[in-house]
């Protein structure tokens, strides 16, 4: 059974009303997590004809974290890649990832074969694929808040990896790619692939919008912040309480 069935098992069977089909998903996973721990992931892509002129290992940093480099390569230059066991059976992300190489022609993946987050980042399922931020060019937003038109945001470099913004947007349900800015050369769609779907979020329109894209761990998040005026209103509600429990 390849993985992405077994989770898929685990999920339908966790869903289900009897102990022994939970037992048998629990199963499944663990001997499907055990296969995975024990397999050589390697980088495959455009710079090595997707293994046929070489894997680039993965090594393990440990922490679940397996980092490759690319070398070699066009600074600047666009590659995808996927990281993957050796027979294919086990790779991301599910659309290829693109990147541009660094100044030195390096491109560094890492790779987090997990199969399910509790962190509050996406992609929440699966393994996600990062890289180190090659500096080489910004990021915007392209979506449905404003019909695709035209960037609805920019995302500001944090350093590290980390780009975000914050974006007063109308309540309401909407599809939105981050990418590269002012082009399409490299997109992040819901698995963080350059031709994955488009990714999803839903905001009530009462607070400020967080945007938040986290290269190196290959991992997106949107969260409604309270305003620093709303915030100051809630240390003071604390405050009041706590006096009248005095």
């Amino acid at each position: 059974m390849g993985e992405i069935d077994a989770a898929l098992l685990f999920k339908v069977c966790l869903a289900g009303e009897t102990e022994i089909m939970k037992k048998l998903a629990v199963v499944a996973l663990l001997a499907m997590a055990a296969n995975i721990a024990s397999a050589q992931y390697v980088l495959r892509g455009e710079f090595n004809a997707w293994g046929g002129s070489g894997d680039i290992a993965l090594n393990d940093m440990g922490g679940g974290l397996y980092t490759g480099v690319a070398s070699g390569l066009t600074p600047g230059g666009l590659y995808e890649f996927k990281c993957t066991t050796p027979d294919w059976s086990f790779n991301g992300p599910g659309s290829n990832a693109r990147a541009a190489a660094d100044a030195a022609g390096n491109l560094t993946v890492n790779w987090f074969p997990n199969l399910a987050w509790g962190d509050g980042w996406q992609p929440a399922v699966g393994p996600r694929v990062g890289y180190v931020d090659s500096g080489t060019h910004g990021w915007d937003m392209m979506g449905s808040v404003n019909g695709w038109s035209s960037p609805f945001g920019t995302l500001t470099d944090n350093g590290g990896g980390l780009y975000t913004t914050t974006l007063a947007i109308p309540g309401g349900s909407y599809e939105f790619k981050f990418r590269k800015a002012d082009d399409w050369g490299v997109s992040i769609g819901n698995d963080f692939g350059n031709s994955a779907a488009n990714a999803a979020f839903t905001v009530s329109g009462a607070q400020p919008v967080l945007f938040e894209l986290d290269l190196p761990n290959g991992r997106w998040r949107i969260s409604e912040v309270p305003a620093p005026g709303a915030m100051a209103l809630v240390g003071l509600a604390g405050l009041a309480a706590a006096r009248r429990r005095r």
